[in-house]
């Protein structure tokens, strides 16, 4: 195997208690024709003394007084990433020693590849792996262009942040589309993108390790701090549906009115899902065995509470 320059991409932000364990996992790689470039998006916390505690020759710091949100410090170091091939690793995830060698040996095999994952396991409060993964070209561009859709989506997507691309990948699609700033999905946009332009392949092999964390972007888009990340997947599935099937790019200046549109669709249709959901889980508990004997125990203290107020 040839031995091109890797350029490995690792933003931070306020991952102090992290980021040595992801920098380290790139450091031991059996591969060592890296540059590391290591971002530091203006973090709060002690991130970048971590950062800087780490002594390599290839590693690159980049410094953010202002916090860019990932999208506009990732954007502007990929500009200067000089590698035939970008590998991005999450600040709280880890590597596999062998992960740049077996993903290097894919686009070895196929000129024509733009984009490779790999399998990986969730680390959380316990260990698992993900279910039936998308793995061929095809099976990933049915899962990223029919995003959200239960009926044509029939496989597990590989996590973004594993993945590694070409650098012609990177330069015909320019990186993160700057709408996504203070938004979650701009992995997904931005992958549906290059598998629309290169071919993807996902190597069936534990190589990423990838941490579910309090605090972590993923994360907040579930506890309701903020109304952006509640329907960003809704509103997602509706910029690719228009891009794919109907040839709007719903993101293009002369769009503004109808992505607002479907900003508004979206929002009101996260909205009703979680109403259902809520519901649901009323419904549920109202059968269940703890809630009917908790209505039997309260049911004399509610007589009483009744009386008095009668009296």
């Amino acid at each position: 195997m040839e031995s091109p320059l890797v350029s490995v991409i690792i933003p931070c932000y306020n991952v102090s208690a992290y980021v040595t364990k992801a920098v380290l996992s790139i450091i031991g790689q059996s591969y060592t024709n890296l540059e590391i470039l290591i971002i530091d998006d203006a973090s709060t916390d002690d991130t970048l003394t971590q950062i800087r505690s780490i002594k390599d020759d290839r590693i690159s710091i980049f410094e953010f007084k202002q916090n860019t949100q990932k999208i506009g410090a990732v954007n502007e170091v990929l500009q200067k990433s000089r590698g035939a091939y970008i590998l991005f690793q999450d600040a709280d995830d880890w590597s596999e020693p062998n992960r740049i060698v077996e993903q290097l040996k894919e686009f070895e095999a196929d000129k024509e590849l733009g984009i490779c994952f790999t399998n990986f396991r969730y680390k959380g409060n316990k260990i698992f792996l993900p279910g039936r993964l998308a793995l061929t070209n095809d099976e990933l561009r049915n899962g990223f262009f029919n995003f959200l859709s239960r009926v044509e989506n029939k496989f597990t997507l590989p996590v973004c942040a594993g993945m590694m691309i070409s650098k012609e990948a990177q330069k015909q699609t320019k990186g993160y589309h700057p709408y996504f700033a203070g938004r979650v999905a701009e992995d997904i946009h931005w992958v549906y993108r290059i598998l629309k332009e290169f071919k993807g392949i996902t190597i069936n092999e534990v190589l990423y390790n990838y941490r579910i964390r309090e605090g972590s972007l993923t994360q907040l888009q579930f506890v309701g701090k903020s109304a952006k990340y509640a329907y960003s997947w809704q509103l997602l599935s509706k910029i690719i549906y228009n891009d794919i099937y109907k040839g709007i790019d719903v993101l293009d200046a002369v769009h503004v009115d109808f992505l607002n549109k479907l900003e508004l669709e979206a929002c009101e249709e996260a909205l009703l899902q979680n109403i259902q959901l809520v519901n649901d889980t009323t419904h549920t508990f109202k059968k269940s065995v703890s809630f009917k004997i908790g209505r039997f125990v309260l049911s004399p203290l509610r007589w009483l509470q009744f009386k008095k107020t009668k009296s």
